[in-house]
């Protein structure tokens, strides 16, 4: 039978009678109130403490968890329930990776281990938690996969380990039985991604576990490697191990008919695989998207979490990046239907559908990207309610009276359990929730989640009549828009001696001020500066999603945790990056490394030693596309665009790119980069000027300390005249009379911030934006997408967008057609970091000046060849203790960040002045000094 349901039928009924309407999602605050509370103990939500596990997140939409909530590790992606009780897995960008044992009735924590990927460390035991028993563990990494064996024995899977490791809890204190270690299978260069995906060298390519599935006699574990698209199949007693190629990037797998069959989920294949679990044989795939292959170039569906209906050859199947569940039957490979996750009807992706479990007859659904738990009937497909969850749910499991769910990113950036920063490692959440509630309170849970999104049928109205009104004005107005981003900088940061700002500035933050960044303070003063402006992303893999497909792509939240903390996966966001350790530096072997600044646009049919980015796409792919389909002119200068799987660029979209635009390289300053999109600019004038135009500005992100590059402080300042002069050239064209220029950063990762760690700046600018002016509403980068789609009749790419508001209040009916100020030129004098500087590296800096790339064919290449030193460019690569080079600098945490850059620009004294100021304020706010700053967690 096939079943294709709407969500939305049931959900539209469940509100009409509701007539309370949540506030428009433009929301004013200087400081939310929970942003100063931490959860120290099990909460069990009720009306009178309800506000303690209540959140505004950056987008505008709310956290509200119902039931009993407990705060758990950093990025929490799996729990398993087994005796009396509940293990959590966490695999955050940190130092030590944790599973966690919580009590079943209680939520308590009762142990936890930790897992660091070198020599062990001593965890700090949470604050909730005084008796807990704790362990840790060297050499070892976590990633999503945890199953319960016999003897209640704990299998996690390592991840960046290569293995399966073995708890279990002797005398309530866990410990470590024994490692499997798992072997990298080659795949065939056919199959997606057609390369190893992991930093390439023979000698250490990974498995990497990342789910597991016990046998049904408990003698084997059936593990998927994700850099192996293979299954590993490990007797529990001897440890012999074969292993089956399944598909591309494995994600889940489980047993179906009673353990007749094991399915597992293929996250890069459109498909699922079935395989006899007994003769390691695969019996066939299921496919629950449309065809894929190198000339594919749709966004894939991903295939997520598995559930097996009990007893039958039925599993539903999460499809993360369309919003549907998949019911397929394993005896007759074939697929019986689909589950619309929509939340409400014709609604874009953005749901992420990442979690199942099956309850009697209710299939339940974690969504990762509403926030929230959808109930079905199993039978029917019948949409049944919501239930409220924590920020990004990741896994859902059940016993017989409760469902636990655990979310990674728990109640967002301002409370935080463990004292974690909200850029690096944001703390999760377990959440437990009766099932006998569901009867008496679903009604009510599902019309508090729609209104936590801003979904119900009257906010979308009321959103709706707002924004006609002001795209009526844009339309008339406005005809070219123009996107410049920036790096990683908060509002304090940046802006934090801004006088005209008030209480939204604190100058005690301010790291780079007036005279670092005078036309930025300029613009600011003859513009509207956006004071409660907040990045969506935590970091710069997310970020640049976020600010070209208003979202990011469930495969990029759940993997830039491990290359950011430098197990073992390559940077995948969108970019293609050397695979090869060194590239960048001119050492490894291969010049010609990430900082390539023309591998942006390169095609890649044939891949070698490249990344390959198209199972990161979220599924309406990115605003260039949706630009090149409605026929609306735009140049993209420097920012990464859909490819085909084998990684090519349609010829339709190359013409829309600035493909001699430096990418990502240090070496190149902004100042060049101006003035090529200048010049390039100049060169089509009148009817070929582009409608819209994205341009990146990557300097005020700086090189930290690393030796021979400029200084964090020149950086920053030639950032600053490059982008004053951009602006000033655009508004002596012709075109800005009808123009609207937004600036912003990609993210918040590198300072301290005294309202929110997520929040930045934004200035609009133009004849038709109000003079010094200060807008005050909450908005986000998503809110200039939605401002751009207004003014080009562009179709909305995600549920982030649909939802948001178009920019008001920022508006004048009285235009001023005069160019921007002035250019100020620039106070900080050229500088370079102390260090010794390797021939390479000079030479680099030498071409970069001039605009040119160092590669083999090059006049710089050949003086190179010609100086080349054993006590430089010959020498093995930096160790990965003193490397803040170009090749990491896009994966280096914040907290490295901000601590370089405040002592390379201010001083030692400075910085160690700054962290006490840090601290005494968040002791004032009654708040962990991570929810303003930067901070690693042990």
């Amino acid at each position: 039978m096939i079943r294709i349901t709407n969500r939305h039928v049931l959900l539209s009924v469940t509100l009409a009678f509701s007539c309370v309407l949540l506030p428009q999602i433009a929301l004013a605050y200087v400081q939310a109130p929970s942003n100063t509370r931490n959860i120290n103990g099990p909460i069990h939500v009720n009306a009178g403490d309800k506000d303690w596990v209540t959140h505004v997140l950056p987008t505008g939409r709310i956290v509200s968890p119902v039931g009993t909530v407990n705060g758990a590790p950093n990025f929490v992606t799996e729990a398993v329930p087994f005796g009396q009780q509940l293990a959590v897995l966490a695999n955050g960008a940190t130092y030590a990776q944790t599973i966690t044992w919580y009590d079943q009735h209680s939520l308590q924590r009762l142990a936890e281990m930790a897992a660091y990927k070198k020599a062990a460390r001593t965890l700090p035991e949470p604050t909730d938690a005084k008796d807990l028993h704790g362990n840790v563990i060297g050499h070892q990494s976590f990633f999503q996969g945890l199953a319960v064996g016999p003897q209640q024995t704990l299998y996690a899977a390592g991840g960046a380990s290569g293995d399966v490791a073995a708890f279990r809890l002797i005398h309530g204190r866990p410990q470590l039985l024994q490692r499997y270690p798992l072997v990298w299978q080659d795949f065939p260069k056919t199959q997606y991604p057609y390369e190893y995906q992991g930093h390439y060298n023979d000698h250490s390519r990974l498995f990497y576990p990342d789910a597991i599935a016990v046998g049904p006699k408990g003698q084997h574990l059936y593990v998927t490697g994700m850099l192996s698209n293979s299954l590993a199949r490990i007797n529990i007693q001897s440890g012999n191990t074969r292993y089956l190629n399944v598909g591309p990037y494995p994600f889940a797998d489980t047993f179906a008919d009673d353990g007749k069959r094991l399915v597992v989920s293929l996250w890069g294949g459109n498909a699922v695989a079935v395989v006899d679990p007994d003769k390691m044989r695969l019996l066939g795939d299921i496919r629950v998207g449309p065809p894929t292959g190198p000339q594919n170039t749709a966004a894939g569906v991903h295939p997520t979490a598995l559930a097996a209906v009990p007893h039958s050859a039925d599993v539903f199947v999460a499809l993360a990046n369309i919003d549907r569940i998949a019911e397929v039957n394993t005896a007759d490979l074939r697929v019986k239907g689909f589950l619309n996750d929509s939340p409400y009807p014709d609604a874009p992706p953005g749901t992420y559908p990442d979690g199942l479990t099956i309850v009697g007859t209710h299939l339940f659904v974690a969504n990762a990207g509403n926030n929230d738990v959808a109930v079905f009937d199993d039978q029917t497909g019948k949409a049944l309610g919501l239930i409220p969850t924590a920020w990004y749910p990741t896994a859902i499991t059940h016993t017989a009276s409760d469902l636990y769910v655990v979310s990674a990113k728990g109640l967002g950036s301002g409370p935080n359990v463990e004292h974690q920063w909200v850029g690096d490692m944001m703390d999760g959440t377990v959440q437990k929730i009766k099932l006998s509630d569901l009867n008496e309170k679903l009604p009510a849970w599902t019309e508090q989640s729609l209104k936590n999104d801003g979904f119900t049928a009257a906010q979308q109205k009321s959103r709706e009549a707002i924004d006609a009104k002001t795209t009526r004005f844009l339309r008339k107005h406005i005809h070219y828009v123009v996107f410049i981003l920036r790096e990683n900088k908060t509002f304090d940061e940046d802006l934090g001696d801004y006088k005209p700002a008030g209480a939204w500035a604190d100058p005690q933050l301010d790291l780079y001020g007036p005279k670092e960044l005078p036309n930025l303070y300029n613009l600011a003063k003859h513009y509207t500066l956006f004071v409660n402006f907040m990045a969506d992303g935590e970091v710069t893999a997310q970020g640049h999603q976020w600010t070209t497909a208003a979202s990011d792509s469930d495969f990029v939240q759940r993997t830039w945790p491990e290359y950011y903390s430098g197990r073992g996966l390559v940077a995948n966001p969108g970019w293609t990056q050397s695979l090869v350790p060194g590239g960048a530096t001119g050492t490894g072997g291969i010049p010609l490394g990430v900082d390539n600044p023309y591998a942006i646009y390169e095609n890649l049919s044939v891949l070698g030693k490249w990344s390959n980015p198209w199972i990161s796409y979220p599924q309406r792919l990115f605003l260039f596309n949706d630009l090149l389909n409605h026929h609306v002119s735009f140049e993209d200068f420097g920012e990464f665009v859909s490819r085909s799987e084998a990684g090519n660029i349609s010829p339709a979209m190359k013409k829309h790119l600035a493909t001699g635009f430096p990418g990502w390289d240090r070496m190149f300053l902004d100042t060049y980069r101006e003035k090529m999109a200048e010049n390039w600019l100049k060169a089509h004038p009148g009817a070929q000027f582009p409608h819209f135009i994205y341009i990146w500005l990557p300097d005020d992100h700086t090189a930290g300390r690393e030796p021979c590059y400029y200084t964090p402080n020149y950086y920053v300042a030639n950032n600053d005249f490059a982008t004053a002069k951009f602006i000033h050239y655009l508004s002596t064209t012709p075109q800005w009379k009808h123009m609207v220029v937004f600036l912003t950063e990609d993210d918040a990762q590198s300072g301290a911030d005294h309202i929110n760690a997520h929040r930045t700046f934004a200035l609009a600018m133009g004849p038709w934006v109000k003079r010094g002016y200060l807008q005050s509403n909450l908005y986000s980068q998503v809110n200039i997408l939605k401002t751009t789609e207004a003014v080009f009749g562009l179709p909305p790419m995600s549920q982030w967008d649909q939802n948001a508001s178009v920019f008001a209040g920022i508006w004048t009916r009285h235009p001023d057609f005069a160019p921007t100020p002035k250019v100020i030129p620039m106070q900080i004098p050229l500088a370079f970091n102390a260090g010794k500087c390797s021939h390479y590296t000079l030479l680099r800096r030498e071409a970069g000046a001039a605009g040119h790339y160092l590669h083999p064919d090059s006049k710089w290449y050949a003086w190179y060849k010609a100086h080349q030193s054993d006590h430089g460019a010959g020498l093995p690569p930096p160790g990965v203790d003193n490397t803040y080079t170009p090749t990491t600098l896009l994966k280096v945490p914040g907290p490295e960040q901000m601590k370089q850059e405040w002592i390379a620009a201010k001083g030692v004294k400075a910085w160690h002045k700054e962290m006490h100021y840090l601290k005494a304020y968040a002791a004032k706010q009654h708040a962990p000094l991570a929810a303003y700053q930067a901070g690693e967690k042990e």
